[in-house]
């Protein structure tokens, strides 16, 4: 049986050397684990099969479980919220348990003096005999301070396991059809919440959320952070998109403005692509003269976008410092391109320079576009930002949802809102592609996850870690 507390947080000192201690803020889960001593009767149920039909299974003998057991406890602290630019709308983050005896002491101290706290390890280190309960603490060091949605999963709660073919697997026949298998361990998830603050991290308690409150509130935030641009910016995003021939039409969108698929698995890292973004500039690249394409990039990016474009051109076309001039230099030989082409077409050569920035980290994305195209490399984020919600705003409009209405609600209403526009949508192939257009890659996988369990659901059983 496992009882818990909700998180909290602490500061207290924590050693970095024999000599030397620094405070830090440390999160941990206060828990009770006890051997529930007496027949097998858990919350699962007992499956049994026989040969003979006739056996009344209600009447079977159930044997009693009286032993002592061993919990070995393994607590991760887990979020999939992207709480950084670049980072899309998913990014996962592990911490696992730390024995810290400094944390222990400040801990039991503020939740109950008179009561003993073991750590994972000497929780581990005997058995717990039936009737007995123990508490116990998990506590994690160096939590990014700007997560609001988390999870923890507890593993060792139980025996079950499940098999599994790991993604990727080289399954050959002559190693038998079982050998590529691993063991999965069942783990209880338990989901919880706070107010994140990258600056000052005052929440001391989260709250028990719920499954599917993470992805309800990041799609939600998602959208109204989109509704925002036209303002932001003085720009008509949809109006661009309709000139650029980018907008939904009966055959749907152009699939050159969604982003590659990264399947379900959320560890999986969504970096963003640049691929819309350069589908965007080829397509005012092709308009038929200057006064059409300035006001297709006004329109699509308001005055900044203009300026921005700009300044990635004159990078490519404008004479640099010689360290700068030999990265152009290989840049360009790597996309064949001559130095003559680049200057006279530069925002051409911008769009093939930086397809190949396309597999990197935002980080490395950040410093490979620094290097080549000097300051001006930062606002490639920013347009590739607002070619997605761009592409989300003409998307609202041709599924019948009204932008007054997302600009006038909170997280929650504005995907309920969304909710219940897409209800209208029978089709899944479509369905799927208008997800993939608000949200990316991630689009429909969170929104299932969103829209399929609902309030009231705090836990829930999953098979996560390899033996």
């Amino acid at each position: 049986e496992f009882a818990f507390k909700p998180p909290r947080s602490i500061d207290v000192e924590v050693p970095v050397s024999a000599s030397k201690m620094r405070r830090s803020r440390v999160w941990y889960l206060v828990y009770r684990v006890r051997n529930v001593a007496g027949p097998l009767a858990s919350g699962m149920r007992l499956k049994t099969e026989t040969d003979d039909p006739g056996t009344d299974r209600s009447t079977r003998a159930v044997e009693r479980f009286e032993r002592p057991i061993r919990f070995l406890p393994h607590f991760v602290l887990e979020s999939f919220e992207a709480v950084a630019e670049g980072e899309g709308l998913v990014a996962y983050r592990a911490y696992l348990d730390r024995v810290m005896p400094t944390a222990l002491a400040a801990i039991r101290g503020r939740e109950d003096p008179r009561r003993p706290l073991l750590d994972s390890a000497a929780m581990a280190a005997e058995e717990i005999a039936p009737g007995e309960e123990r508490w116990g603490v998990a506590t994690w060091e160096a939590i990014d301070p700007r997560i609001d949605f988390f999870s923890i999963t507890v593993t060792g709660l139980t025996n079950a396991l499940q098999w599994r073919l790991p993604p990727g697997a080289d399954v050959k026949a002559a190693n038998g059809p079982n050998a590529a298998l691993q063991q999965v361990l069942q783990s209880l998830r338990l989901d919880f919440w706070k107010p994140g603050d990258a600056d000052l991290d005052r929440a001391d308690q989260a709250s028990i959320g719920f499954r599917g409150m993470f992805e309800r509130m990041t799609l939600g935030a998602r959208l109204l952070d989109d509704a925002s641009r036209p303002g932001l910016n003085a720009s008509t995003p949809e109006a661009g998109l309709e000139r650029l021939g980018l907008g939904w039409g009966e055959q749907g969108i152009d699939k050159d403005m969604l982003e590659p698929d990264l399947g379900d698995d959320p560890e999986v890292p969504d970096w963003g692509s640049l691929r819309p973004l350069q589908t965007v500039i080829r397509k005012v690249l092709a308009l038929p003269d200057a006064a059409a394409r300035a006001a297709a990039v006004r329109e699509v990016f308001g005055e900044r976008g203009v300026r921005y474009l700009r300044d990635l051109a004159e990078a490519v076309g404008m004479p640099v410092d010689p360290e700068r001039e030999a990265v152009r230099q290989e840049a360009l030989e790597r996309a064949g391109i001559s130095a003559e082409d680049a200057a006279k077409a530069p925002l051409a050569a911008v769009v093939e320079l930086i397809g190949p920035f396309e597999s990197l980290s935002p980080s490395e994305r950040r410093e490979a576009a620094g290097r080549l195209f000097g300051e001006a490399g930062q606002h490639l984020e920013w347009l590739m930002r607002e070619v997605q919600a761009a592409r989300a705003l003409a998307t609202l409009e041709a599924i019948g949802l009204p932008l007054r209405e997302v600009q006038r609600a909170d997280a929650l209403a504005a995907f309920e809102s969304l909710e219940t526009a897409l209800m209208e949508q029978k089709d899944p192939g479509r369905l799927t592609e208008i997800l993939q257009a608000l949200f990316g890659s991630r689009g429909p996988a969170l929104y299932r996850d969103a829209s399929a369990v609902h309030e009231g659901i705090d836990h829930g059983w999953a098979f996560r870690y390899d033996l």
